[in-house]
């Protein structure tokens, strides 16, 4: 079915493109308002987990999930620029292991971290990098005095409505602004005269962490999207 994104942040990341036969490409930036593409609704539990993903690692933090998510939900936080996943990590809970490089700790505040990685630090025999597992409503918090975060719950509300139907939509990577074409299609964006990409389509590139990557470094500096309907 056609569907929008009708609640949540201005702008999402879209997720989720093996559940569409029309879409953006995965770690696409929607507009909220936007119709993006013909697909099952439970794409919406992909979009939030990659919105999550974008918005913690807007706090200058690299951030991980747990594979606990399962496969497509871990390939969403890939498209929102998850830099990996826990279980993949050479990590200890609680404390330091030798041979390890990263200690996870779920403090429940900022003094209980820091008082813990000093006396990690004062018996390690080696360096370590310090994760924090905490939700995302936290992760501004603990995000200035760690190396990352896994981020465990706390998803951004991402909701999608069905619409009759799916407009071409042309972006302006340079105003940011979507062109919903509903009456005509242009070709050129009418603010700067720049050529206009197609974000809506049926043939995308496969499903690897690559693309998504690719995708995420693309639009990491975006932090405002429109539309304007023609």
């Amino acid at each position: 079915m056609y569907l929008a994104y009708v609640r949540g942040p201005p702008v999402a990341v879209f997720a989720g493109s093996w559940l569409c036969s029309k879409s953006p490409v995965d770690g696409t930036p929607i507009a909220l308002g936007e119709p993006f593409g013909d697909c099952d609704p439970a794409v919406a539990r992909l979009m939030s987990i990659a919105t999550t993903v974008r918005m913690a690692k807007a706090y200058g933090v690299k951030v991980f999930v747990s594979g606990e998510l399962g496969e497509d939900g871990v390939d969403a936080a890939f498209a929102g620029g998850a830099d990996g996943v826990l279980e993949e990590l050479k990590f200890s809970r609680g404390g330091y292991v030798e041979g390890v490089r990263f200690v996870l700790l779920e403090p429940r505040s900022l003094e209980e971290l820091v008082n813990s990685v000093r006396e990690i630090a004062e018996s390690a025999r080696g360096s370590f990098d310090v994760l924090v597992a905490t939700e995302f409503e936290r992760v501004g918090v603990f995000a200035p005095y760690v190396d990352g975060v896994v981020v465990v719950g706390g998803w951004v509300t991402v909701e999608v409505k069905e619409v009759k139907t799916l407009p071409e939509v042309g972006r302006c990577l340079h105003c940011g602004v979507d062109y919903l074409m509903y009456s005509g299609s242009i070709r050129r964006c009418i603010y700067c005269g720049r050529r206009l990409s197609k974000v809506v389509a049926s043939v995308k590139p496969p499903r690897s962490r690559a693309v998504f990557r690719s995708v995420y470094r693309k639009y990491a500096n975006l932090s405002k999207l429109r539309f304007k309907v023609v």
